[in-house]
């Protein structure tokens, strides 16, 4: 009997050591996959700007993955801030640090569970609706994350129009207004000038003043820019945006200011022109030519210079001081040419304009007389073979 009980003993052992194990194994091996499947779906911001770490402020709309020992939960920020957690309470996170979050869950689970087999991480951040209105694509709500700066939400809705005063929007965000001028942004490189977004924020982008612009004109685009006094023409070329389209290899700009007549300009003088007040700025492919003629060694076209004067063309032509002359230069300008008296040395020549050089006086005198001879030996002979024939009768 006693060998009996002993074997039964026994056997009861065993089986409960391997109800231990197998057991132990299958909650080791559950945890182990549960561990290993929210590993693997831990979800990022997908707009991040930074890796969120620590210092991130907590919101309604952000998740949370806790663990407590082996289970683990995902839990999300109501809207009062707040999160509750199974078996243990709730507790206001809303508008904590994650690091300020993580120590307030772990004292309230601590009560339940040990601390030291507890942990909290953020799951994915909150989203939230932007509203925009004003001289941009997409107007209305918009749905945003947090870490979405201003310049890549005004991507998201398209863009801004040609005519959006860029330096000046504004974000109402509660009782302050936020000023940006996206213009340094985008040309400047001024990454200060991109604040992040908040909930709630109102965004304007204005339109700038139709009656005070410059245009600008290119063989692809027509385009224009808000006009503000002392700003260069260099300024209101990188002000269009043009800058991001393809450069096809501009040879000069002609600028026509209202009531004025246009003149030319090289590119290398940008920086150094400032426009009037609703002018048309043309960018020309083309290469333009000015025509000289007259008393000239060589007659013909040469290629315009902006920076050129009529003295600098007939120097390039070779006029002959002895032949030629500077007095009563004339330029014929104009689709239907018209002769103007220019002085060589100090008035705009534009492209197309023919400059004609004169005689001297002397060579004028010359040519009188060589006419005159021509004339008369034309005359004496009409006269010889007339009275050779009367004789002849």
């Amino acid at each position: 009997m006693p060998h009996f009980l002993a074997i039964v003993l026994f056997f009861c052992g065993i089986s409960l050591a391997q109800t231990s194990l197998f057991g132990g194994s299958a909650s080791m091996l559950s945890s182990e996959q549960s561990l290993s499947s929210r590993s693997s779906t831990v979800l990022q911001p997908a707009y991040s700007e930074v890796q969120v770490d620590s210092t991130y402020v907590l919101g309604p709309g952000d998740f949370l993955d806790i663990m407590l020992e082996n289970k683990y939960l995902t839990v999300q920020i109501y809207p009062d801030g707040s999160v509750a957690i199974e078996e243990c309470g709730a507790v206001v996170v809303g508008g904590k640090t994650m690091a300020e979050a993580r120590q307030m869950i772990l004292d309230l689970v601590s009560k339940r569970y040990k601390r030291e087999y507890c942990f909290v991480q953020l799951s994915s951040l909150k989203r939230f609706r932007v509203t925009i209105m004003g001289a941009v694509t997409q107007i209305g709500q918009h749905t945003v994350e947090a870490q979405t700066r201003l310049s890549y939400f005004i991507r998201q809705v398209g863009g801004t129009l040609p005519n959006a005063d860029a330096e000046h929007i504004l974000i109402l965000r509660g009782k302050d207004t936020i000023h940006v001028d996206y213009h340094k942004l985008s040309v400047e490189g001024d990454f200060s000038a991109d604040p992040m977004l908040e909930q709630g924020d109102k965004i304007f982008v204005p339109f700038y003043d139709v009656g005070e612009i410059i245009t600008l004109i290119f063989p692809h685009i027509r385009t224009s820019a808000p006009y503000k006094e002392g700003r260069s023409l260099l300024e209101y070329y990188n002000l269009s945006g043009v800058e991001r389209t393809q450069n096809y290899g501009y040879k000069a700009i002609s600028i026509k200011e209202p009531g004025k007549e246009p003149y030319w300009i090289p590119l290398s003088d940008m920086s150094k022109v400032f426009p009037a007040k609703n002018s048309e700025v043309e960018f020309r492919l083309n290469q333009k030519f000015v025509y000289v003629g007259g008393a000239v060694g060589h007659i013909g076209q040469f290629e315009y210079n902006p920076s050129w004067h009529a003295i600098d063309y007939i120097a390039a032509a070779g006029v002959n001081p002895t032949t030629g002359t500077w007095v009563q230069v004339r330029v014929w300008r104009g689709n239907q040419p018209k002769a103007i008296t220019v002085k060589v040395a100090e008035d705009p020549i534009l492209a197309g304009d023919f400059i004609e050089v004169p005689k001297n006086h002397y060579e004028s005198f010359k040519d009188f007389v060589l006419f005159l001879a021509s004339l008369l030996t034309v005359v004496s002979s009409a006269f010889i073979i007339y009275a050779s024939y009367n004789n002849d009768k």
